[in-house]
């Protein structure tokens, strides 16, 4: 019972990611055919191609790698450093990218094609993949952050601080601090989703079944107390990449 009410709640997630990513697709696509309709044709054809490289390939080459033992296998050191520096490099990146686009169908796309490549990645270095119920679990969890990230866009775009304050002159302020809100949304989902890929890989499908709730909780701690560096080294890496502009 507890089992098919699980499969119910993840497919309910899934099915409310895709239409929320459909919708966000049908918007941008609109207003790019208000302009002139071969743009709005122009837009599906660059839509599919990205979604050909950045989701749809990826997925084949985790899909076709090795399945990894059940009951796991310990990483080489080196690996788990360089498996950590990849998932904070991501969150950085998704982090910059996110705070700067303003635009919550690029938000979606780009978090969406930054966490499968990041579970890609993860997967070519360990040479194996976690079991296919774990790569469901993970792309669910990707999915579902679509939603959150679409939820988080709309209440901040409806976030007046100026209003809220009773202040006129805090629009700048407000707009850099829901950019740097939304940012920090997206990171922390792709810290999560890197994190718990991680832990596939290595502990085995075996013991994170029996560890669920630990393990989960463990991976929520890590990347809340990640989250500040990540921040951190993005709004660095924003400043020296404007100072490179001049």
């Amino acid at each position: 019972m507890k089992k098919h009410t699980t499969i119910i709640i993840l497919t309910s997630v899934v099915l409310l990611a895709v239409i929320c990513i459909i919708g966000n697709v049908i918007t941008v696509a609109d207003k790019a055919s208000e302009l002139s309709p071969w743009l709005g044709y122009a837009f599906y054809v660059i839509l599919l191609s990205l979604t050909a490289v950045f989701l749809v390939w990826p997925t084949m080459k985790i899909i076709f790698t090795p399945e990894l033992e059940p009951s796991g296998e310990l990483m080489d050191e080196e690996d788990r450093k360089e498996a950590e520096r990849m998932v904070r490099k991501s969150a950085q990146n998704v982090f910059i990218l996110t705070s700067v686009s303003q635009n919550g169908a690029l938000d979606i796309f780009t978090c969406l094609s930054m966490n499968i490549s990041l579970i890609r990645r993860l997967v070519d270095l360990r040479g194996k993949r976690p079991s296919l119920g774990q790569v469901f679990r993970l792309y669910v969890a990707v999915a579902s952050s679509s939603v959150l990230i679409a939820s988080a866009d709309e209440a901040l775009d409806d976030l007046n601080l100026g209003e809220l304050l009773g202040m006129s002159g805090v629009n700048v302020a407000g707009t850099v601090f829901k950019s740097a809100a939304n940012g920090m949304i997206n990171a922390f989902v792709t810290l999560r989703v890197g994190m718990t890929a991680l832990k596939y890989l290595e502990e085995g499908s075996l013991y994170f079944n029996e560890n669920k709730q630990l393990i989960r909780k463990e991976i929520r701690r890590k990347a809340v107390k990640s989250l500040p560096a990540v921040v951190g080294g993005g709004v660095k890496n924003g400043i020296l990449g404007l100072k490179n502009l001049f």
